[in-house]
């Protein structure tokens, strides 16, 4: 998983986690976990966070995938 993918899928996990506690209802298409994400939605998400990174406007960190899942 590359780090464009990998921060694309933490964003998408917390955006929907994060949701109700704004009053906002997600799409039911977007509202799965990653893998059943449709690939449309998928490689755009992807392809923002990669420009994001290239611009430097976000970095990759140390984050340890496995400290966030749960």
């Amino acid at each position: 998983m590359t780090s464009a993918e990998a921060i694309a899928r933490r964003f998408h996990e917390t955006y929907e986690q994060l949701a109700p506690d704004h009053d906002y209802e997600t799409r039911e298409a977007s509202r799965k976990p990653w893998s059943d994400v449709p690939d449309q939605n998928k490689n755009l998400m992807i392809a923002v966070v990669a420009k994001l990174l290239d611009e430097g406007v976000v970095r990759p960190g140390d984050d340890n995938e496995e400290a966030h899942d749960g």
